[in-house]
């Protein structure tokens, strides 16, 4: 069957229809028998249905109902199973009761849900004069959330609101407000709620079926791209290591994948978030200890402060501190003077002395450093070819220089993307830099050639450069990553370790 079906509207039974187990203290109220259109068009994947927090219904002190939360679940469930529209709806099944959003999102993805619906009571007030003997007023605001369960990214939120004012003769008990609650304030709240939710996902399943134009990289759906990315994490997740933390390691993550007037940088954002991911949970760094500057925070005068103030003030004069550098985003050359600049969020290629920052101007702030071990990791390139790279307009790519006289100081190795006249590829297929992403499997294991169980220089820098050269080749053009100082520089740094893995 063609999954773009004709949009005929179904009829979807009115949220909440779904009978009550509410016992004899129940009054004679009907149900309210309004239904809503929704889109003839199924979505192939599985909706769980998660807590309502209903912590805010309280009158007098006192909770309204009785596992409210749950029965207003089931009655998602069953009301949103009945449209026909999802592959299976379900209620999400917790161990232990929590509104923790990572804990559901883990709970949703070990029951192979697709997509995660949660709410919440944000308001309510209960006015019931004569103790339930006239008119009741009821107001409530509730705030649905959806969420893409492959990559925890929340998608779509709605918040309605509701106010109800009926006479409240046929209420003779407290416990009639549970009733009044779920069968006359709900429903308009859910009618507010679930059709434009369900459109949403149905138009963005509509827009993930579009081909993409002829030569173009696929963009993924905000709620349907996550499967494919998840999987890719997954593969790439930081492994365990023996590396416990230190308190004097610091990093300094960049990452440039939207620029203000430039070409985009693919998957440069996930490159750096990752990369950051392995510091953390592989490397030994703590998180307090790492900057990330990601796509407009990457200004100059950022790089000029956490390079040239934050560092040199963090590492001080600690001869045993590590340092850490990731740059993902656009590299430049200047053609007057065969330099290379890193070019910020704002950068302009025409302007590089006072828009970017100059890379011999780092690798000066860094050799000064006293730390014992000074890594730089630079997804980049400088030639002005394409890729990650751009040039002045009218100006011709270049071959530049990127080595430097300081780059045979004792503590500093740099690996970079591509040598200095190439470009810096990405990797679609795998949603990230081509070389950050052999990188990073270099670290999880993939770069051990001697099976001890630890990576050092020389082996990581050996695996990445044969792993990118490889598909490189496969997408018709050369780039080969550079370990600089070159080997005759290097001396013994090549032995160090970079990583050491859990037996």
């Amino acid at each position: 069957m063609d999954p773009r079906r004709s949009l005929r509207p179904r009829r979807l039974p009115w949220l909440l229809l779904i009978t009550f187990a509410a016992a004899a203290c129940v009054p004679d109220i009907s149900p309210p028998t309004l239904t809503f259109p929704v889109k003839e068009q199924e979505v192939p994947a599985v909706l769980a249905i998660g807590p309502i927090d209903t912590t805010k219904v309280v009158f007098e002190g006192a909770i309204v109902g009785e596992n409210m939360d749950q029965s207003l679940q089931e009655a998602l469930k069953n009301n949103l199973a009945r449209t026909q529209v999802f592959k299976e709806v379900a209620v999400l099944k917790l161990t232990d009761k929590t509104n923790d959003a990572e804990k559901i999102l883990s709970a949703a993805r070990t029951q192979n849900a697709d997509l995660l619906l949660i709410g919440e009571v944000k308001e309510y007030s209960a006015d019931v004069p004569s103790i339930f003997g006239s008119r009741y007023e009821v107001r409530m605001t509730v705030q649905a959330k959806l969420y893409n369960v492959h990559n925890g990214a929340l998608v779509w939120k709605k918040t309605d609101k509701a106010h109800v004012i009926k006479d409240g003769s046929g209420f003779k008990k407290p416990e009639s407000l549970d009733i009044i609650t779920r069968y006359v304030a709900m429903p308009p709240v859910a009618a507010g709620i679930l059709p434009p939710m369900v459109e949403y996902v149905q138009t963005e399943y509509l827009a993930s079926l579009k081909s993409p134009a002829k030569g173009a990289v696929a963009e993924s759906s905000e709620v349907f791209g996550g499967a494919e990315l998840a999987k890719i994490d997954a593969d790439l997740a930081p492994p365990q290591t023996k590396v416990p933390y230190k308190d004097h390691a610091y990093a300094v993550v960049v990452g440039i994948e939207d620029y203000r007037d430039l070409p985009k940088v693919d998957y440069a954002k996930r490159d750096a978030e990752m990369v950051k991911q392995y510091l953390i949970k592989s490397l030994g760094y703590r998180e307090s200890n790492i900057v990330t500057l990601l796509n407009d925070r990457v200004t100059r005068s950022q790089l000029e402060a956490r390079f040239e103030k934050w560092l040199p003030k963090q590492v001080g004069q600690n001869k045993d501190a590590e340092v850490f550098i990731y740059y993902g985003g656009h590299g430049a050359p200047d053609p007057n003077t065969n330099q290379a600049f890193l070019v910020p969020y704002d950068g302009d290629p025409a302007y590089l002395e006072t828009t970017a920052y100059p890379l011999k101007r780092l690798y000066d702030t860094l050799g000064k450093l006293p730390a014992h071990n000074v890594t730089v990791v630079m997804d980049s390139c400088f030639s002005g070819a394409g890729g990650r790279s751009v040039i002045a307009k009218g100006a011709r790519p270049m071959l530049i220089t990127v080595e430097d006289p300081l780059m045979a100081t004792q503590n500093l190795v740099v690996l970079s993307a591509a040598a200095g006249n190439q470009i810096s590829s990405a990797y679609p297929e795998k949603r990230h830099g081509l070389f950050t992403y052999f990188f990073l499997k270099g670290l999880q294991g993939q770069a051990d050639a001697n099976k001890d169980k630890a990576v050092n220089v020389e082996e990581l820098y050996e695996y990445v450069k044969e792993q990118v050269e490889t598909v490189a080749r496969r997408m018709h053009t050369e780039q080969s990553p550079q370990l600089l100082p070159g080997t005759d520089l290097i001396g013994d740094r090549s032995k160090t370790n970079v990583i050491k893995l859990q037996p």
